[in-house]
C-alpha cells in the first residue's frame, strides 16, 4: 500500500507512513471505495506538480461526495423497488378481476290490502270489508281460516259476515301480471250476549176451535217463528202480532234475535186443536096429521 501524501510503500502491518506520519485510510471493498481510490491517486499526481496544494483536504471532500452519491443511489433503489411493488402485484399472486357492479333494480311494490273492519273483540255479528288502495289492476284473495291466501282462495267481492268465536282473516292483493302484494291478516272474537227465549201465552194442550196464541221477548230483540216444525231463525217469519192455530196438530216454535246478533234457545209448544161441531135444533112440527081416508 503506498502513502496517499508521499507515495511511500507501507507494509501491510503498518497503519501509518514510516516516511511521512501520514495515517493509512481504511477504504471498504465496494464500487465507490474504488472511485474514491482513483479520486485520491488523481489528487495525489495534481498535488506532486501543484506546489503547496491541500492534497488531504481535497481527498476527504471527495469521498464525502463519493459517500454521498452512494446514499442516493441506494434511496433512489428503494424508492424504486416500493413504487414497483405498490403498482404491480406480489410475483406469483394472481390479480383478482375486479367484480362486475350491477345497477340497483327497485322492487315493484303493491300496497296491501286493509280491514275495513278491525281486528278485536265484538258482541256481534261484524260485516268484514277488505279495501285495496293502490292503483294497480287485480284482485284481493282472502281466508277465513288461517291459511295462506294464493291465488287459488276465495275473491273478495261484498264484505263478509263474521260469526261466533275466533276468525283469523288474511288477505293478499293479487295483481292482473301475478305481481303479489304483502299480507294482511287480522284476529276477530265474536262473543253473543244471548237474550231470554220467547214466551208463549197459550201452553202446549189440546183445544176446540181455533185459537190465538201472543209471543214476547227481551226488549229490543226481534222474533222469529214457524209453524211447520222447521227450526226458526233469521230466514223465518218475523213476528208482528198473536199466531192463528187452525184446528189440527201445530207445532208452534219461535226464537229471539238480539241487536248484535246474538240468538236464544228455541221455544217450542205443540197444540191439538179440534173443530166445534154445532148440532142443529129439531123443529117443532106437533101432531102428525093423519092419512085421508078414502071411501
Amino acid at each position: 500500500m503506498k502513502c496517499q501524501r508521499c507515495g511511500a510503500e507501507i507494509p501491510d502491518d503498518k497503519i501509518y507512513c514510516e516516511k511521512c506520519g501520514t495515517a493509512v485510510q481504511m477504504v471498504p471493498d465496494y464500487n465507490p471505495a474504488e472511485d474514491i481510490a482513483i479520486g485520491t491517486e488523481e489528487v495525489r499526481d495534481r498535488g506532486a506538480s501543484a506546489a503547496g496544494g491541500n492534497v488531504r483536504t481535497v481527498s476527504r471532500r471527495r469521498w464525502r461526495c463519493g459517500l454521498a452519491g452512494v446514499s442516493l443511489a441506494i434511496l433512489g433503489l428503494l424508492c424504486y423497488r416500493s413504487a414497483y411493488q405498490y403498482v404491480l402485484p406480489t410475483e406469483g399472486t394472481a390479480a383478482e378481476p375486479e367484480e362486475e357492479v350491477l345497477p340497483e333494480v327497485t322492487p315493484v311494490l303493491v300496497e296491501r290490502p286493509q280491514f275495513g273492519t278491525q281486528p278485536g273483540a265484538y258482541s256481534y255479528s261484524p260485516m268484514l270489508t277488505i279495501l285495496y288502495g293502490g292503483n294497480r289492476q287485480g284482485e284481493i284473495h282472502y281466508t277465513m281460516d288461517g291459511t295462506t291466501p294464493d291465488e287459488g282462495s276465495a275473491v273478495y267481492r261484498t264484505p263478509v259476515s263474521i260469526g261466533e268465536g275466533t276468525t283469523v282473516v288474511r288477505a293478499v292483493f293479487i295483481c292482473d301480471d301475478g305481481v303479489q302484494s304483502e299480507e294482511a291478516s287480522g284476529t276477530y272474537y265474536v262473543s253473543f250476549q244471548y237474550p231470554d227465549e220467547p214466551v208463549f201465552s197459550v201452553p202446549s194442550g189440546s183445544y176446540e176451535g181455533g185459537i190465538s196464541v201472543t209471543i214476547t221477548a227481551g226488549e229490543g230483540c226481534r222474533i222469529y217463528y214457524t209453524t211447520n216444525g222447521e227450526e226458526p231463525g233469521l230466514h223465518s217469519k218475523l213476528y208482528q202480532g198473536p199466531v192463528y192455530i187452525a184446528p189440527g196438530h201445530t207445532v208452534l216454535q219461535a226464537v229471539s234475535v238480539a241487536e248484535d246478533g246474538g240468538s236464544s234457545a228455541i221455544t217450542e209448544a205443540s197444540y191439538n186443536v179440534s173443530e166445534i161441531i154445532e148440532t142443529p135444533e129439531e123443529e117443532n112440527t106437533g101432531i102428525p096429521a093423519e092419512e085421508p081416508v078414502i071411501p
